[in-house]
């Protein structure tokens, strides 16, 4: 919150639902609830890396930001859905596509 307050708007918030470098480290209830909220009224887009969090890694979800209760704007995954192959995509909400039609 303080950041945004402090520095009005902003682009972006990335975070990856589950911390996995030094194994999952798992983000406190309510966390991206608050922190999607303040990042939105700063005028940002909130962005979920499921890489390595997602495709029910977490056990009761397929995605890592679903056990926050949150939609983020967009979600980055890869590697499980290649199978095998070096693979990843970007999905985006429709508001946060139409912002980029007419772009080129």
């Amino acid at each position: 919150r303080k950041a945004c307050e402090e520095h009005g708007e902003i682009a972006a918030f990335f975070v990856e639902s589950g911390m996995s470098v030094a194994g999952v480290v798992e983000l406190p209830p309510g966390y991206l609830e608050k922190v999607y909220a303040h990042v939105r009224k700063a005028g940002g887009v909130c962005v979920a890396d499921e890489v390595q969090t997602g495709f029910g890694r977490g056990g009761t979800h397929c995605w890592g930001v679903q056990q926050q209760g949150v939609t983020p704007d967009i979600v980055t995954m890869g590697k499980p859905f290649g199978n095998g192959f070096p693979l990843a995509a970007v999905v985006c909400t429709d508001d946060v596509a139409a912002a980029f039609a007419g772009t080129g």
